[in-house]
């Protein structure tokens, strides 16, 4: 049993313990995907929250340049990824959308129960994220909730073809920043700046035609929430089709192979891990 202390006079450091060692305790697979369930879900209320929340405070005035509103939604939106990233990575991988996991899935990084799970948690979330947001705002500043539209002029095809071409732009970042970086893991440090900045981009090309969704449950929450429907189709198969082709692209042509092999020399570390004791 491990010992647990509700509250510490002093915050306890192992490392200054010359008698203790720190040992990274294994957790259950039903354990490890119930914490992945968790923070797919929190991570994906909080992006809905911030990406619809950045278009409703761009737009709660009617007045002011439409370019200022765009940068603002931009800015918000990448750096609420960023932060995201940072936050939830260690546990799921930081999904937080049906096409990345889509992406992860066909490249070989996630496995389909797993893929499904993330995206029963992305769901869940969207529609919790996007109902706060609601219960946070004034009927003056509601609106739709910030469900994306089409652009004057713009027909679905074409918005298919620029959802499916920034959604892949971002796949591809996260694939090539956060994957297969398997020979430099310094490349974590600055995948959440990269990820976040795939998405700044697309939503930045993206919103006076489309919205710049990149996500479907980027529009699913709002959608379900204020009743509003508006071509919801696209933002779904557009970013779809994105995120299959670049696992086509990682998959195929830029992963790096690599094996799996014993190490030479190896020797058992003579560590019994019952005999570890968890200090939080």
């Amino acid at each position: 049993m491990g010992k647990f202390k509700v509250i510490r006079f002093f915050t306890y450091d192992p490392t200054k313990d010359p008698t203790k060692m720190v040992y990274r305790k294994p957790i259950s697979k039903p354990r490890k995907a119930f914490k992945g369930f968790v923070s797919e879900f929190i991570g994906t209320l909080y992006l809905v929250y911030f990406c619809c929340g950045s278009v409703t405070s761009a737009f709660a005035f009617p007045s002011g340049d439409f370019a200022a509103k765009i940068l603002l939604a931009c800015i918000i939106q990448g750096f609420a990824l960023a932060c995201l990233i940072w936050a939830v990575s260690g546990v799921s991988g930081c999904n937080l959308n049906p096409a990345v996991t889509l992406a992860n899935l066909l490249s070989g990084r996630v496995g389909l129960i797993n893929s499904l799970s993330y995206i029963a948690a992305q769901v869940l979330g969207c529609i919790a994220g996007a109902a706060l947001l609601y219960a946070c705002l004034p009927d003056l500043y509601r609106g739709d909730i910030g469900v994306t539209h089409l652009g004057p002029g713009m027909n679905t095809g074409e918005a298919f073809l620029l959802e499916m071409m920034v959604t892949c732009l971002l796949c591809l970042t996260v694939l090539g920043t956060s994957v297969f970086n398997v020979w430099d893991r310094r490349m974590n440090r600055v995948a959440p700046y990269a990820i976040g900045l795939a998405l700044l981009v697309g939503v930045g090309i993206g919103f006076p035609f489309t919205g710049g969704a990149l996500n479907p449950v980027r529009v699913l929450g709002p959608s379900i929430i204020s009743g509003v429907w508006s071509n919801h189709w696209v933002y779904w198969l557009g970013p779809l089709v994105g995120a299959m082709i670049a696992a086509l692209i990682y998959r195929c042509l830029l992963q790096e192979r690599f094996d799996v092999i014993h190490k030479p020399g190896y020797v058992e570390p003579l560590i019994d891990p019952t005999t570890a004791v968890a200090y939080y």
